[in-house]
C-alpha cells in the first residue's frame, strides 16, 4: 500500500461524502466483498477495521 499523489489510470475510486478512497486494480481483489468500518473500543480507542461481507 502506498499513497500517491495523482491516481493511476488502474486505480478504481469510490467517494464517501469528503473522502475519496483509490485502488489499484491490481489489489481490488483484496478488497472485493469487503466492508471499511470504523469502531471504537469501549477505553476510548479507535481504529479502520476491514470486514468480509
Amino acid at each position: 500500500m502506498s499513497l500517491e499523489e495523482q491516481p493511476l489510470t488502474a486505480d478504481r475510486t469510490f467517494s464517501f461524502d469528503e473522502l475519496e478512497i483509490l485502488i489499484h486494480e491490481e489489489e481490488y481483489v483484496y478488497f472485493d466483498h469487503t466492508k471499511l468500518d470504523y469502531v471504537q473500543d469501549p477505553l476510548g480507542s479507535s481504529r479502520f477495521q476491514l470486514l468480509k461481507v
